[in-house]
């Protein structure tokens, strides 16, 4: 997790918010997953949120533009001291901490409720880090509290493989489950599954991915090259161009409570 959160620290900051076209900046583009939040803060009685790997703080922006209540401490967990200096509303406190090491008393009293949000940020921990993440996030929680998160996941075990080896290929750690085998992991680690639900899809392009991770036109091409001897084309998932390609990181929006 750390090595490919260091190779994207020219990506954090304020120009996080224009990396893939804006998508993890974009309201529209989240207002499924501030629904899902905003309907487990309704019946929770919810008195801290903890967005995990909360990054520049656009999320809990968000829910303040939603007008939640004001006593609800809004708490931003993030490894990358660049992204959390970018938070820019005081309401909104930052942790230093990797989620590994988030403790429940890093954000507030631990008598207190909490809410524990996350958008994009499981497949940091890998395929062996997965599971030991949400088990330990997992025992930061009380019974009947509530995990909303949107995951990169997919349908079909052929497109995660297909994605999975892309990024190998990339040269980073990171790892996309299918959504069965992710909701068995989380019905492992201590919660019970009250939804899923889709989120946008968030589109790659060869070109955007070779800036983010430093990767040379020619090394992309050998990458397509090999993808598309391998797995083909997969609707909705990848397609070939003459200078690259096009990729599609699917997501799906899970409600969960402690069991």
């Amino acid at each position: 997790m750390f090595e490919d959160v260091t190779k994207e620290k020219g990506s954090h900051g304020r120009q996080w918010n224009t990396l893939h076209g804006g998508y993890f900046s974009n309201p529209a583009v989240a207002a499924p997953l501030i629904e899902a939040i905003l309907n487990a803060i309704d019946i929770s009685g919810t008195e801290v949120i903890v967005d995990l790997g909360g990054g520049t703080g656009f999320l809990l922006h968000e829910l303040i533009n939603c007008d939640i209540v004001p006593d609800i401490r809004l708490v931003d967990v993030d490894i990358s001291e660049r992204q959390l200096a970018a938070i820019c509303h005081n309401r909104i406190v930052p942790v230093h901490e990797e989620l590994t090491g988030f403790m429940r008393g890093d954000a507030d009293r631990e008598t207190k409720r909490f809410l524990f949000v996350m958008r994009s940020a499981l497949h940091y921990h890998g395929r062996k880090g997965l599971f030991p993440v949400l088990r330990h996030l997992s025992s930061q929680m009380k019974s009947g509290e509530f995990f909303v998160h949107q995951t990169a996941c997919f349908e079909r075990a052929v497109d995660a493989r297909l994605m999975n080896t892309l990024y190998t290929r990339m040269g980073t750690g990171k790892w996309y489950p299918t959504v069965k085998r992710l909701c068995e992991c989380l019905e492992s680690a201590g919660w019970k599954i009250m939804s899923v639900t889709p989120a946008v899809a968030l589109p790659l392009t060869s070109r955007e991915l070779g800036r983010r991770y430093g990767l040379s036109k020619s090394r992309l091409l050998q990458i397509r090259d090999e993808l598309a001897d391998r797995f083909g084309e997969r609707k909705n998932v990848f397609s070939f161009a003459s200078d690259g390609f096009f990729a599609n990181l699917h997501y799906r929006i899970f409600t969960c409570v402690t069991v």
